[in-house]
């Protein structure tokens, strides 16, 4: 394959990637909690300095490079708006760095800034895909719920003498967490709990997606233009092979 094509078809490969990482950003738009994804692409060196057969900066055809990597996405833990619901199960969590804490079906703790919970019929706190949300006790939160309750400050919800408080875990670092989809993550390492004062949780209201719907549809465009470029780059090259090997072969 022809070194410029070969470029080409790296460069339309990585586009493609970010296309399809917007594409998800922009489904994105109305799933409350959601943090957008970004793209990471990097320049490489050609195959033969990589392997350290050839030295950097002589000047030759391999410091043209290699075109381009896809890296590991990158998530974007900007807050999102804030919206008004009224629910009193509706909890936002103003703090970039915390996140409420679910116990799937097969009993792996996920982390999700998505607060909108409710109740089902036994009385059980849940998301709405019915995973555990979970208390600072490490257990599920149930009330009797034939009885009133109550939604007081930090996340707490009290029913006579029993008080639940919502697990708010804190990640000692950000690359600790792992993009599941939509708006749950997954723990790589332990997260600390957030303190009782430090427990910046609101109820009646939920945090929006990050995504700009602006901002991501003009990178689409933008993305979708440079893909079509490069492809055209390789069906120029191709004709221009195909023209010089048909000069040959007269």
């Amino acid at each position: 394959m022809p070194y410029g094509v070969y470029l080409s078809a790296s460069g339309a490969h990585a586009q493609s990637h970010r296309m399809k990482m917007l594409s998800n950003n922009l489904a994105n738009v109305d799933t409350p909690g959601f943090k957008p994804q970004e793209t990471i692409l990097q320049a490489r060196f050609a195959e033969l300095i990589e392997e350290g057969d050839v030295p950097s900066g002589l000047g030759g055809a391999d410091d043209i490079g290699g075109g381009v990597t896809i890296q590991k996405a990158q998530t974007e833990f900007a807050l999102g708006p804030m919206k008004t619901t009224g629910r009193e199960t509706d909890f936002a969590i103003q703090d970039p760095h915390s996140f409420f804490v679910l116990q799937s079906p097969e009993g792996e703790r996920i982390l999700t800034r998505a607060g909108d919970f409710r109740f089902d019929t036994q009385g059980i706190l849940v998301d709405q895909s019915g995973q555990l949300v979970l208390g600072n006790d490490g257990k599920s939160i149930q009330l009797n719920p034939n009885l009133s309750y109550a939604v007081n400050a930090e996340g707490r919800i009290s029913q006579g003498e029993n008080v639940w408080e919502l697990m708010l875990g804190k990640p000692k670092s950000m690359g600790d967490v792992s993009h599941l989809g939509g708006n749950q993550f997954k723990p790589l390492a332990d997260f600390d709990l957030v303190p009782r004062g430090e427990r910046k949780v609101v109820a009646g209201m939920l945090e929006q997606s990050a995504v700009s719907p602006t901002s991501a549809m003009m990178e689409l465009i933008e993305t979708s233009r440079v893909y079509e470029a490069n492809v055209r780059m390789i069906q120029n090259q191709d004709s221009v092979m195909g023209t010089l090997i048909g000069r040959v072969l007269k």
